[in-house]
């Protein structure tokens, strides 16, 4: 055999043996089998908690008085058209609901005007004095108001607000958050007022930091049978002399300071309350919670104060229909003398 030759069989049988000793190294460590993995705990695992505990919904609206018939204004603000006279009550009585589109602002206290009508009370709503009649001449004839937009009243519908207020009737404020001026001029004569800013709570909420739960504060016919509400944009409110009706947890927070405390989200005085905010009206917050007794309860305060009859304006508007058209004396004319 050549020199060649036995290099090339040496070579072979070196590659030989490697790849022997590779596969034998192999097989040895499979033999020896993979190490066991240190046990796992997963029972922190547990998906059923990870949502958050679901609010428990409420039954129907209850509003068991025994009132009169009351006529109730309600200003929604502008953003649509007005409509006509939509249903009646189904207790055969006359009392109606005047109503614009389903889906305007009026939709969203649709809960309350119906509770409202079918009670046998009747329900107007306002807009604004370009839309409807001016504010005065339509509060001359109501028992009670409600503004979910109190930020779209004039200054002048403000004052005449509190003169019907002097005057025995009863005006409840849904003042969602960035309102805190046109609350504090509403609510001046009884001093009460909203904080600026908006309340949150990131430790307990209904599914949003900004959905509160708040509860009774104390005695007051508008949280009679409450145990919880929800709120779902609150502003704080304030008042020098009335009662507060509801408060948060203590660990809401306010936007404007970030200090956590418990905030009072209700108040009422004589025949004014304010609520910080209008969303427990809306069909879709109705029924969360106790917003139904909620919403009944303040269906109850509107229609049970006594107005005096004496607020209105101050001169009737238009002609008297009676008036008689003044004498008219007859026009003499002088001859005309011709060419």
């Amino acid at each position: 055999m050549s020199g060649r030759g036995k290099t090339l069989v040496a070579a072979f049988v070196a590659v030989f043996v490697l790849t022997v000793g590779v596969v034998s190294l192999g097989t040895l460590a499979l033999e020896e089998g993979t190490p066991e993995q240190p046990a796992v705990e997963t029972d922190h695992f547990q998906p059923e908690n990870a949502l958050p505990e679901e609010t428990a919904d409420g039954g129907e609206i209850p509003m068991d008085s025994a009132e009169p018939a009351n006529d109730v204004v309600i200003h929604t603000g502008t953003g649509m058209p007005s409509g006509g006279l939509l249903m009646m009550a189904e207790d055969g009585s006359d009392r109606e609901l005047s109503t614009g589109s389903t889906g305007g602002p009026e939709r969203d206290v649709g809960p309350l005007a119906t509770t409202l009508v079918s009670n046998g009370h009747g329900v107007e709503f306002y807009a604004d004095e370009f839309e409807d009649e001016p504010l005065e001449q339509t509060l001359a004839d109501a028992d009670a108001f409600v503004t979910t937009a109190p930020e779209q009243l004039s200054s002048a519908e403000r004052d005449q607000i509190d003169e019907f207020v002097d005057a025995g009737g009863r005006v409840v404020i849904a003042a969602d958050p960035g309102n805190s001026d046109s609350v504090i001029e509403l609510g001046s004569s009884a001093g009460m007022y909203t904080e600026s800013g908006y309340l949150y709570n990131l430790a307990e909420n209904d599914n949003s930091y900004l959905s509160l739960y708040a509860e009774p504060a104390g005695d007051s016919p508008l949280t009679t049978g409450v145990d919880e509400v929800v709120l779902r944009s609150a502003a704080a409110v304030g008042t020098a002399q009335g009662t507060t009706t509801m408060k948060t947890s203590a660990d809401t927070r306010l936007s404007t300071t970030r200090e956590a405390d418990s905030y009072a989200v209700g108040a009422h005085y004589g025949d004014l309350a304010v609520i910080g905010d209008s969303s427990f009206l809306a069909p879709e917050n109705a029924h969360r919670a106790d917003n139904n007794i909620l919403i009944g309860n303040v269906a109850e305060f509107l229609v049970s104060g006594e107005t005096t009859g004496e607020f209105g304006p101050d001169d009737p508007v238009g002609p008297d229909p009676g008036a008689q058209p003044p004498d008219e004396e007859p026009i003499e004319t002088e001859p005309i003398d011709e060419p």
